[in-house]
C-alpha cells in the first residue's frame, strides 16, 4: 500500500494541496522565447523562460508599456530566440538572443506573469560606458564629443538608433534592418551571439539637434553628400545635394546658389523686380520669344550682328560697328537719313560725310543737289 498513489480526493496531503494555494511574490528574470496569438487574449503575449531554483520555466507572460490607456497608449515587440535541439542552447543567458526581462507572477500564480520591464543583454556591449565598447560604428563622431562618459540615453530598435550626450544633444540615425537578420535569431551551440552587420550605403542616415540649437538631415553618404542644415547660430539655412548647394542667410538676405545648371518652368509668369540685375555670361545669352518689349536706355558695349528687319523710330547714336542683314529703317527726324548722318558725323571730306565708325545699310539712296 505504501507504493500505491492514493487518490488525492479521498486521501487529502496537506503537503501537496498546499502547493495549490502557495503563491509566488518573489521578482524572477528570464528570456523572452516566443510570442502567442490567442483569440482568449485581447493583447499579445509571450513565452519567457524563467530562471526558478536553478532551472528555467516557461511562463507565459504580458508586457508592460508608459500609457495604457484608449488615447494614450505605447505598444511595441521583444525580440525572441529559437531554442534549438543542442545543449549549448540551453547555456546561459548571455548566448539566447531573447529580450533579457524582469517577471512577476499575478497573484503569485507562477503560471501567468507580466514583464515589468527589461534588463540590458549580457551579450551586447553597453553603448554608456565607451570604454567597453570593441567596435566603432556610425555614431563613433557624436559620442566623441564630449569625451568618455557624453552619452546619457542610448536606444536602438529595429534599426532606428537614438542617442542623447551631455550637452543635450539628439541624434537618430537610420541603420536599416541587419543584412544578417536571418541569423541573429538561430540558436547557439554554447558561444557568443553573432554581432548585427548593416549595409552602410543604405543605412547611416541621420538627423540631429547640436547644443547650439541648428538642426542637420544628412544621408551622410560617403560620396555627393546630401543634407539640409539650419544654422541657428550664423542665420543660414544650407541645403546641399553633392557640389550643388543652396545657401539662404537671414542676416544678408540673400539666396546663394552653387551648381551647373539651373531650369526654371513656369507655365504662365516669370516676374523680376529689384532694383539691379547682372548677368554674366563666359560663352552666350540665348534669347527665344515671340515678342521681346524693353523700355529705357539700352546700352551696348561691343559688336552687334543683327539678322532681320530693324525698325527705328528715334535717333541713333552707334560707337562701334553694326551690320544688318535684313532691311534698316531709319526715321530718326524730318529730314531724310543722309541728313542725319551729317548732322551726326560733321562735314569733312570735300562735303562728303565722315564716319567715325563703320555703318552696313543694306540699302542707302539719296538725292543729288
Amino acid at each position: 500500500m505504501d507504493y500505491i498513489v492514493k487518490d488525492s480526493s479521498i486521501w487529502r496531503d496537506n503537503e501537496s494541496s498546499s502547493l495549490l494555494y502557495k503563491e509566488d511574490t518573489a521578482v524572477r528574470i528570464g528570456v523572452v522565447r516566443e510570442e502567442v496569438f490567442s483569440d482568449k487574449s485581447p493583447e499579445t503575449l509571450y513565452v519567457v523562460e524563467v530562471w526558478d531554483g536553478g532551472v528555467t520555466v516557461p511562463v507565459t507572460c504580458s508586457r508592460t508599456s508608459r500609457y495604457g490607456g484608449i488615447y494614450n497608449y505605447e505598444e511595441y515587440t521583444h525580440r525572441t530566440f529559437s531554442p534549438g535541439n543542442s545543449p549549448g542552447s540551453e547555456g546561459t543567458m548571455s548566448v539566447k538572443q531573447g529580450d533579457h526581462v524582469v517577471v512577476a507572477y499575478i497573484k503569485g500564480n507562477g503560471r501567468e506573469g507580466v514583464i515589468l520591464g527589461c534588463l540590458n543583454h549580457s551579450g551586447r556591449d553597453e553603448v554608456i560606458n565607451f570604454a567597453k565598447r570593441k567596435k566603432k560604428n556610425t555614431t563613433i563622431e557624436f559620442i566623441n564629443r564630449g569625451g568618455p562618459t557624453s552619452v546619457q540615453y542610448a536606444a536602438e530598435f529595429n534599426g532606428l538608433e537614438t542617442l542623447i550626450n551631455a550637452d543635450g544633444e539628439y541624434r537618430l540615425t537610420f541603420r536599416g534592418q541587419p543584412t544578417n537578420i536571418a541569423k541573429l535569431s538561430n540558436a547557439t551551440k554554447g558561444e557568443e551571439i553573432a554581432k548585427a552587420e548593416y549595409d552602410t550605403a543604405i543605412g547611416s542616415s541621420y538627423y540631429e539637434f547640436d547644443k547650439t540649437g541648428s538642426f542637420l538631415l544628412t544621408d551622410n553618404s560617403k560620396e555627393k553628400n546630401q543634407s539640409i542644415k539650419l544654422d541657428k547660430t550664423n542665420g543660414k539655412i544650407i541645403i546641399t545635394s553633392g557640389l550643388t548647394t543652396l545657401t539662404i542667410d537671414k542676416n544678408a538676405e540673400s539666396y546663394t546658389i552653387v551648381n551647373k545648371k539651373t531650369t526654371i518652368n513656369s507655365t504662365d509668369d516669370v516676374s523680376i523686380n529689384t532694383k539691379s540685375t547682372n548677368i554674366k555670361s563666359t560663352d552666350v545669352i540665348n534669347a527665344e520669344s515671340k515678342n521681346i518689349n524693353t523700355k529705357g536706355e539700352w546700352f551696348q558695349k561691343g559688336n552687334m550682328q543683327i539678322e532681320g528687319n530693324i525698325k527705328q523710330t528715334g535717333n541713333t547714336a552707334i560707337d562701334g560697328n553694326f551690320k544688318t542683314s535684313g532691311l534698316t529703317l531709319l526715321a530718326g527726324g524730318a529730314n531724310p537719313l543722309i541728313y542725319d548722318i551729317i548732322l551726326t558725323y560733321g562735314m569733312g571730306n570735300l562735303s562728303a560725310p565722315v564716319f567715325s565708325s563703320h555703318i552696313f545699310l543694306k540699302t542707302v539712296k539719296t538725292k543729288a543737289t
